[in-house]
């Protein structure tokens, strides 16, 4: 294995845009390849795989395809998507036919011009870039994702689900990562429970998107001291802890629907 390049690893440190730029590489086109293809990541994963987010990625990708592609380096090597890369081999695995109907020409792909063996410092942070980072999906797109859920018998449950009933919000709000009001709301359907849940996780993640302009902003100023280092060290830890809230209260508010 190559020994990695760490020398830009302090100046990258004192840069809270550091990750943002690494993302904002040159890449090449979105590609399509075939999924034998896609390494692993080159010094492993950062976190385990999920197995109950596992089983619901799967079946949603089943039923409306892959919404974010892989981000893999120049070599292929995974560097963002550790549990859709899992979910597209349970699929092919356990349904051969409807993966070979999704992806015949391939899974798509966004080809970083890194080496991940290389150069770890850009993997990861495109890595955690790719994970802070938030597509904004059309209301259009939502329902027609909503409409092909409904077709494989999702529904619009209005207080808890039966056995065997399939919640169509809770599986488009971990898809899409939005609150169940924001959901509701493009459904056209009021928002049926849990209000101070919503609110608060509204009101989360406005104060992570502040924080992380603001990590920006002390990113591009000319400070350097320790005592910004310190504070850039801290607002770190804290957004870190805000999106494990921000994920946890999406995981209950499924839970609730089950």
């Amino acid at each position: 294995m190559k020994k990695p390049d760490l020398t830009k690893a302090i100046s990258r440190a004192k840069d809270g845009n550091a990750a943002e730029k690494a993302l904002q590489k040159q890449q090449s086109a979105n590609q399509l390849i075939p999924l034998a293809q896609i390494g692993d990541r080159a010094r492993g994963d950062t976190r385990p795989i999920n197995p109950s987010h596992l089983d619901q990625l799967m079946e949603s990708i089943a039923v409306i395809g892959l919404i974010t592609p892989l981000t893999v380096d120049c070599k292929y090597r995974l560097l963002a998507g550790g549990h859709r890369k899992a979910a597209l081999i349970r699929l092919a695995s356990e349904n051969s036919e409807k993966f070979a109907e999704l992806f015949s020409d391939g899974i798509p792909v966004r080809v970083m011009a890194i080496d991940s063996e290389v150069d770890p410092v850009d993997a990861l942070q495109i890595e955690v870039e790719e994970n802070t980072q938030r597509r904004n999906y059309t209301a259009a797109e939502i329902r027609e994702a909503a409409r092909k859920l409904e077709e494989a018998g999702y529904q619009k449950i209005r207080g808890r689900p039966t056995q065997g009933q399939k919640s169509l919000n809770r599986e488009l709000m971990t898809v899409f990562r939005l609150s169940r009001e924001r959901i509701s709301r493009i459904l056209n359907e009021p928002v049926q429970k849990n209000v101070n849940r919503v609110t608060l996780f509204e009101k989360a993640t406005v104060f992570l998107n502040h924080a992380e302009k603001f990590q920006r902003q002390l990113g591009k100023s000319a400070l350097d001291s320790p005592e910004v280092s310190k504070i850039q060290r801290d607002l770190e830890k804290v957004m870190k802890k805000v999106k494990v809230l921000i994920d946890d209260a999406i995981s209950k508010s499924g839970s609730e629907d089950k």
